[in-house]
């Protein structure tokens, strides 16, 4: 049996998940107009672990969204991952932010071009490109963005914090 401690600090988002054996079995998030990640990850981390009746020193591996984002989001997830791993001398699993959404759009979009964006602010976006295969269509980058983008990936379904733009 495997508990699993996740920490998602890429988007404004700030959520902290504990898994036990693949099954989600407590999260806390927060979504605010600003970044509230320095003041809620380690008070969400503590919620999460209490509410199960653990201790850190049960956790088994850490996972944490490693980008791209926010990079003061990231940073601050990561030296928290990296700092109970540490610790605990327990797995650190990076996960990438775009494919993870990706994979839960796959889910309910199973016959279409997938566009997964993170907002990075001013007129630019993050953003992975997946065929109905879920191979890609363009490699992860950041881009400047306008009424014309993408238009060589149509159709395509968009998600993800910078869908709206």
């Amino acid at each position: 049996m495997s508990t699993i401690l996740h920490i998602e600090t890429a988007t404004k988002v700030c959520s902290v998940a504990l898994s036990k054996d693949g099954q989600l079995i407590q999260l806390k998030e927060t979504q605010e107009d600003g970044y509230s990640h320095g003041e809620n990850l380690n008070l969400f981390i503590e919620e999460v672990i209490s509410k199960e009746g653990l201790e850190l020193k049960q956790i088994d591996a850490v996972s944490v969204t490693s980008g791209p984002g926010s990079y003061t989001g990231l940073r601050i997830g990561a030296a928290t991952a990296k700092s109970l791993c540490y610790a605990l001398d327990i797995p650190l699993i990076a996960i990438d932010a775009l494919t993870s959404l990706s994979v839960i759009a796959k889910e309910k979009y199973t016959n279409q071009n997938l566009c997964a964006v993170i907002d990075a602010r001013r007129m630019e976006v993050y953003n992975l490109f997946l065929d109905k295969d879920f191979e890609p269509l363009k490699e992860i980058s950041a881009d400047i963005i306008d009424e014309d983008s993408y238009e060589e990936y149509t159709p395509f379904v968009c998600f993800g914090d910078g869908a709206e733009k």
